[in-house]
């Protein structure tokens, strides 16, 4: 009997299924996202909302310029952690320097890029406004379809149950720049109200709900495990 070969194939079989679930040997994570937007983009981008001399909405002493600097630079370490590729748009440029920088650096199956916000909102709970989350996507299926899962992520991490996914068209604006005049496949995020939470500590919290969410739709695994 030629057991050789079955052994062989076996061994083959085994370290194949475990390649799968661990981070290969540049360090890179290893990527299974069921979204087939994000299965082919490398590297997610993040931007942080109105940069540049634009600050955003406030609740002084609070703006939400600075605030999604920080949002943003702490999410990217996160999951620079997790061995995911990110770069981040410079913040001394406003949205529409953003996206060129993002154009002149990207293209549509090489990124997956974010801009991340503060909302602002009048009437609402402190315990809403603080954690209430939502997520703008494209006009297509497959831009609803990340948009749906990472709003489904975002409540698993602890975001009020108001969060939401809309299309861009439900913005108050009717189109979204960042959406429409990207490259790359590209969302917005809205990261709880100015009206609620702003100590340091809450910020940080709403850093690793965002790259939870943005970890397990763009790798397909678990941001606990």
């Amino acid at each position: 009997m030629n057991t050789g070969r079955w052994a062989s194939n076996a061994q083959n079989n085994f370290f194949t299924r475990l390649g799968s679930i661990l981070p290969n040997l540049k360090g890179e994570v290893m990527r299974t996202s069921s979204l087939s937007l994000l299965q082919d983009p490398m590297v997610v981008v993040l931007a942080a909302g109105h940069g540049g001399s634009d600050s955003g909405a406030t609740n002084p002493p609070h703006n939400e310029r600075d605030q999604a600097i920080t949002i943003t630079n702490r999410a990217a370490a996160l999951l620079q952690r997790r061995n995911v590729d990110v770069e981040i748009a410079p913040h001394d440029e406003d949205t529409d320097k953003s996206i060129v920088w993002v154009n002149r650096n990207f293209s549509f199956g090489d990124a997956w890029v974010l801009e991340l916000h503060r909302d602002s909102a009048d009437g609402l709970d402190l315990d809403d406004a603080s954690r209430r989350c939502g997520i703008y996507y494209g006009t297509s299926e497959r831009s609803k379809d990340v948009g749906e899962f990472v709003r489904r992520s975002l409540l698993l991490h602890g975001a009020h149950s108001q969060s939401w996914a809309r299309p861009d068209t439900a913005s108050r604006f009717g189109r979204l720049g960042w959406i429409r005049q990207t490259r790359p496949a590209a969302h917005l995020l809205e990261l709880g109200f100015m009206q609620g939470k702003n100590d340091d500590a809450h910020l940080s919290w709403l850093a690793e709900v965002a790259a939870s969410a943005i970890f397990e739709a763009f790798t397909g695994r678990s941001w606990n495990l």
